[in-house]
């Protein structure tokens, strides 16, 4: 019998080199291997007689071996076999599967699974022995992703072996709210006699998953209200917001009051400050930064970029000249100043935390840095205010129930004089004409126009093979416009190349800027006036969204073409929509609905880490998890999750 905690070695047939090969996989142990989820499964559970074969349908038969031969041809090897039932016989062929003639024995019946062919013949089906509990044939069966020199069959094998024998799992879930106990879950997960079991043993993982992370939550909230060590700051409340250039909109005034009454307390604030692109978070948080440096305390502030971070010093500078700040990222000396001191940066900034012993800490986009870097606050000796950013449209829903350890502010008003952005589905027919468009534009207004694609290199993958890349966008672009200057920026670029072309782009001696998503957070061009989306339909709206708010943000009327790869009609459907709304929030919940959650926290290499068994669209799931999870509480009952793996919830604990 095998234990959740048990290791994968204990497990018949895992020995040291297969456990070392599965471990590439982070597959360590019992309960890692019955929580490795199939890709999918095949049905191979509809028998049929011979003589019934449809050429192409996946059917299980069950028939005696009357003929085998093995024949080889250099290297190479070819098995064949006659079966037959009671209807007729059929011939079997394989490819360099010599030990097919050792497993069939003449006389013998078994069972095969596999597809007959253009020749009438079972090209490669699988072989079974006859059982009533079968493992690869005449059943649903696990497909799992694949683990280099392990085949398949032996995967099923060693998960067969543990389901069939795991301990008893104490479970009070199944027996409290009546779900489907977990020794049940796993055999149905892997091995289900329907699809219904299989749908059943996912929700209950689903709500594993999800009662896990709101328990994670749960107690990182109690811990930051139980270590009252921040400083507490004193706000003026007849000057509690400074002079300004402009007034402030009444979300960023209600927002700003939210923060100067958490930063009075010794309890360590943990806000999540929620706007638009351009909405105005950055002085919101410049005045609760004012304020804790008039209490004679360092602010760090943390953005993702280095362009970023100089945007926000220009910005800061501007707004409140009476601060005095330091940048700090991997390329200046750090230096620690004797008077208040606002420490702007990138991850440098992080990494000085505890010689700075910030009163106040600023992430912008804190979702943006690894796991490693945001657990560093952790680390620190003192508790400050934690002040988290972001212009991600996540829904209020998602929001209150699965981080309900952050405090949340919500700028849901965009500052007077922002226009909305035009935004135009284009088919590849007018792209053409768009390009006379834009031209004209260009001489009439100046500004710059921003071109951003999905890859950076063209795909030779059949479901990529139509996506436009940025270099070979450049190369089409560029001829286009012979009175421009086209640039080209992704990722792979030396620092140094990065560096010379953003400078050039904000010194306007750049007109065309062909690009990545590098631009969808951290490049803020007051020129910029148009931005085209190369196959668009590869984002999720809420990463359009962020893209969109490139354009247009000294207030200009900007406009932002989206030119799909695609003509299904769900695509433009989607599209569609997002050209109808500039309101971020609403994307995302339309993205949650007919999507999923894959681009909601935008590219895959920014993103939130992604769930494992539930997703962000089962709002009747999470619904239950989360009345599932009042009631433990209410209760007092312990309890943990066997999803072991690390927290999605974006928190600086």
């Amino acid at each position: 019998m095998y234990s959740l905690s048990g290791k994968i070695t204990n497990a018949t047939g895992i020995g040291p080199s297969v456990s070392d090969k599965l471990a590439l996989k982070n597959i360590h142990t019992i309960q890692d291997l019955l929580l490795w989820v199939p890709l999918r499964y095949e049905d191979r559970s509809e028998q049929k007689l011979i003589m019934d074969l449809v050429k192409d349908e996946l059917v299980t038969i069950q028939a005696e071996v009357t003929a085998i031969s093995n024949q080889y041809k250099g290297r190479r090897s070819m098995q064949r076999a006659t079966v037959r039932d009671s209807s007729g016989p059929l011939k079997l062929i394989w490819f360099n599967a010599p030990f097919i003639k050792d497993a069939l024995v003449k006389g013998q019946s078994y069972f095969f699974s596999g597809k007959l062919n253009n020749r009438g013949m079972m090209t490669q089906p699988k072989v079974e022995k006859i059982s009533n509990d079968t493992t690869h044939t005449n059943r649903l069966v696990p497909i799992y992703s694949s683990v280099p020199e392990i085949k398949a069959g032996n995967l099923r094998r060693y998960l067969k072996e543990v389901t069939q024998h795991l301990d008893p799992i104490s479970d009070l879930l199944a027996t409290e709210f009546d779900l489907l106990p977990l020794n049940e879950t796993f055999k149905h997960l892997h091995f289900p006699d329907d699809q219904e079991l299989t749908i059943k043993a996912r929700e209950r993982l689903a709500i594993e998953e999800l009662l896990g992370l709101m328990q994670h939550s749960a107690e990182i909230k109690q811990q930051w209200k139980d270590n009252a060590s921040a400083h507490l700051v004193t706000v003026d409340k007849e000057n509690s917001i400074p002079d300004l250039p402009f007034t402030l909109t009444s979300a960023q005034q209600r927002s700003t009051r939210e923060l100067l009454v958490d930063i009075q307390s010794t309890t360590p604030m943990n806000r999540l400050l929620l706007g638009d692109v351009g909405s105005g978070k950055t002085v919101v948080a410049g005045i609760a930064t004012l304020h804790t440096l008039n209490n004679n305390h360092h602010v760090a502030f943390i953005a993702p970029t280095q362009i970023l971070a100089e945007q926000h010093l220009e910005t800061l500078s501007k707004l409140f000249p009476q601060i005095n700040i330091q940048l700090l990222t991997a390329k200046t000396k750090f230096s620690l100043a004797e008077k208040p001191t606002l420490y702007l940066g990138t991850h440098a900034v992080i990494n000085k935390l505890q010689q700075i012993k910030p009163a106040l800490v600023i992430y912008d986009e804190q979702h943006r840095f690894g796991v490693e870097q945001r657990s560093e606050i952790s680390k620190l000796t003192f508790r400050p205010h934690i002040l988290t950013m972001s212009a991600t449209p996540i829904p209020r829903s998602l929001m209150l129930t699965i981080f309900s350890h952050l405090e949340l502010s919500v700028i849901d008003e965009m500052p007077a004089g922002r226009k909305p952005i035009k935004t135009w589905l284009a088919s590849e027919k007018k792209r053409a004409g768009s390009y006379d468009w834009i031209k004209k534009k260009l001489r009439e207004s100046g500004g710059q126009v921003l071109v951003v694609c999905p890859f950076i290199e063209h795909s030779e993958h059949e479901a990529f093979a139509n996506v436009k890349s940025a270099t070979e966008t450049f190369a089409e672009i560029k001829p286009q416009f012979p009175d421009q200057k086209v640039e080209l920026l992704h990722g792979r670029l030396t620092s140094d190349q990065k560096d010379k072309i953003t400078k050039r782009l904000f010194d306007q001696k750049i007109d065309i800027l062909v690009t990545t998503p590098i631009v969808e957070v951290g490049i803020d061009l007051p020129a910029a006036l148009i931005i085209i989306i190369e196959s668009a339909e590869r984002f999720g709206l809420a990463s359009l969204h962020q893209l969109r708010g490139r354009v247009g943000r000294a207030g200009q009327q900007a406009y932002c073409l989206l030119f799909p790869s695609s003509k299904s009609p769900t695509i433009s459907q989607r599209l569609d929509v997002f050209t109808k709304t500039n309101d971020g929030i609403k994307l995302a919940e339309f993205d949650l609905q007919n999507r999923g959650a894959g681009d909601l926290f935008g590219t895959n290499q920014h993103g939130f880490d992604q769930l494992q068994f539930s997703n962000w669209t089962n709002i009747e799931l999470i619904t239950k998890a989360k009345q599932i999870f009042d009631e433990l509480k209410s209760s007092q009952i312990t309890w943990k999750s066997v999803i072991s793996r690390q927290s999605t919830t974006p928190t600086a604990n």
